[in-house]
């Protein structure tokens, strides 16, 4: 009996402890609010930043998977 009075305690325990640090997690930027710092550009928004990346990233990802390709060739 005391064996599992003690593992449903355990269990309960990292049931809690699970939940505790979960609730750490940060909330998602407002991508909408202007930026903060001082490498903003004027009337820049937060967003503004994030489109950027994709949009060189969806340019660079031909040269990119050429790269990886020659690179491939060269090993062999």
């Amino acid at each position: 009996m005391g064996f599992a009075f003690r593992r449903a305690l355990a269990i309960a325990c990292a049931c809690i402890g699970c939940a505790a640090f979960a609730a750490d997690t940060k909330p998602p930027a407002k991508l909408d609010e202007p930026m903060a710092g001082n490498m903003k550009k004027p009337g820049m928004k937060q967003g503004d930043v994030k489109k950027q990346a994709e949009k060189k990233s969806r340019a660079m990802k031909p040269k990119l998977e050429k790269e990886e390709k020659d690179m491939a060739r060269e090993r062999k």
